[in-house]
């Protein structure tokens, strides 16, 4: 679809659900993307590591970005991951990308193939190969850890490249994230997203969203329609849950925890890949309590006392454990 507008609010990152024989499931893939149409301004396949596309094989990775934007239907823009270290397997992805319809691709900040952090010189040449010869808008992605963690000067060179038009930045540092909404969205050379975090944060400061996989994205959803309509209390209360979900269960990594609660929304994507690990029984039960506590399910209606009630079970759970 032509991007008219450009994207602002919620960026839903597409889980990858695997079913018993290690494959996609497209089944429940469609329904994923049924309940991220709902909320999202915008959605990603295959684009953040949550996604789980490192498990897949390159010939398995394209047929989810072609198949999962045949199932938005140009319902929603559509940003395809197209990252690597390597700027013509980027480049080779991005073609693909755009002959399957996407809006955009999505391309980590790389480490070095043979580990350690690029020079910004490096990164900067990386990102002038992939935007001089993407078909496609580039969405540049930080996500330390798989990728590199460059000082906040690389982020407005980056910028500067024609093609570069979006930034998904993940490291919830305010400092970091006020600057580079001031040098960057607000200064005209990009749009810039970050994670659940700060969602609100970021939208108060001109940033233009957060990118979050489900079912975050309808918690997100809720801040940035509380914001928009001037309804701060309302944007504080669900930002506030973000305190508490998913970091409660933070040892599990962000796949598994997102995977439990989508069951607690009758979307069922399984669970991780194999070797890793699924949420456990009786978290799994816990965080379907907190999203009901929240008002997120059911018929209850969000109150600061449904919130103080879950922080609270929550607290009483870790006394009991400990």
């Amino acid at each position: 679809m032509a991007l008219n507008q450009p994207i602002k609010g919620i960026i839903g990152a597409c889980l990858t659900p695997f079913g018993p024989d290690e494959r996609v499931n497209y089944q429940a893939l469609e329904r994923e993307i049924d309940f991220l149409v709902a909320d999202c301004d915008a959605i990603s396949v295959a684009a953040v590591e949550a996604a789980e596309y490192t498990m897949l094989s390159r010939e398995e990775r394209k047929e989810l970005l072609r198949v999962a934007t045949q199932m938005v239907g140009k319902r929603k823009p559509v940003i395809l991951g197209a990252s690597s270290p390597s700027p013509r397997e980027v480049i080779e992805l991005a073609e693909y990308a755009a002959g399957v319809g996407g809006d955009l691709v999505q391309v980590l900040m790389p480490l070095r193939p043979w580990g350690g952090q690029p020079t910004i010189a490096e990164l900067m040449e990386f990102y002038t190969q992939v935007a001089s010869a993407s078909p496609l808008p580039v969405v540049c992605y930080h996500n330390p850890g798989p990728g590199a963690d460059p000082p906040q000067d690389a982020f407005v060179k980056i910028s500067e490249i024609n093609n570069i038009r979006y930034f998904k930045e993940s490291s919830r540092d305010i400092t970091k994230i006020s600057r580079l909404i001031e040098q960057i969205d607000l200064a005209g050379r990009g749009h810039y997203f970050t994670t659940m975090q700060p969602l609100l944060a970021t939208l108060m400061m001109g940033g233009s969203g957060a990118t979050m996989p489900p079912p975050g994205t309808r918690i997100g959803a809720q801040v940035v329609r509380a914001f928009r309509a001037g309804d701060l209390e309302r944007a504080r209360y669900w930002q506030r849950c973000f305190a508490l979900f998913p970091g409660k269960w933070a040892a599990y990594g962000l796949p598994p925890i997102m995977k439990s609660a989508l069951k607690h929304f009758g979307v069922d994507i399984g669970d991780p890949s194999r070797p890793y690990a699924p949420v456990n029984p009786r978290d799994h039960a816990q965080i379907g309590q907190f999203l009901r506590q929240i008002g997120l399910l059911g018929e209850g209606a969000p109150t600061e006392i449904s919130l103080k009630e879950a922080a609270e079970a929550l607290r009483q759970e870790d006394t009991f454990l400990r």
